[in-house]
C-alpha cells in the first residue's frame, strides 16, 4: 500500500521478505515430498529385495538338504552292502590256458624242374645251321 500523505509504498520490503519465506517454505514442501517419495520406493525396492533373497536361499536350502538326503542314502547303501555281505559267494572265474600257438610247417619249396641238356640237331636253333656247317 502507498502512503496517501508521501506517496510511497513503506511495507514494500516486508512484504517482498513474505514473499520469500513463502518461496522458501513452499520449496521445502517440495522437497519434503519428494524425500517421502523417494523413500517409499526405496521401502518397496528393500522389500521387494529382501523377498527375493529370502526365496533365493529357501531355494538353496531345499537343493542343499536334497542333496544331503542323497548322499546320506548312498552312504547308507554302503555301509549295508559292507556289513552284511551277499549270501551267495562271488562266482569264481576259471583261467583257462590257451596253448601257445605251434610254430608254422616249414613250407617246402617246390624243387625247380630238372635242367635238360641239349643235344646237337641240325635244326633252325642250332648255331651251325647259320654257320654253314
Amino acid at each position: 500500500m502507498f502512503c496517501p500523505e508521501c506517496g510511497q509504498d513503506h511495507h514494500a520490503g516486508e512484504r517482498e521478505a513474505e514473499t520469500a519465506m513463502d518461496r522458501e517454505v513452499e520449496i521445502a514442501r517440495i522437497n519434503a515430498k519428494r524425500d517421502v517419495e523417494v523413500a517409499r520406493v526405496t521401502a518397496g525396492m528393500v522389500k521387494d529385495e529382501a523377498e527375493t533373497q529370502a526365496e533365493a536361499e529357501v531355494a538353496i536350502a531345499t537343493v542343499e538338504a536334497e542333496a544331503g538326503v542323497e548322499a546320506a542314502e548312498a552312504v547308507a547303501e554302503v555301509l549295508e552292502e559292507v556289513a552284511s555281505p551277499d549270501p551267495e559267494p562271488a562266482p569264481v572265474v576259471e583261467v583257462v590256458e590257451t596253448p601257445a600257438p605251434a610254430e608254422p610247417e616249414p613250407v617246402e619249396e617246390p624243387e625247380p624242374p630238372p635242367v635238360h641238356e641239349h643235344k646237337e640237331n641240325s635244326g633252325y636253333g642250332n648255331s651251325a645251321f647259320f654257320g654253314g656247317r
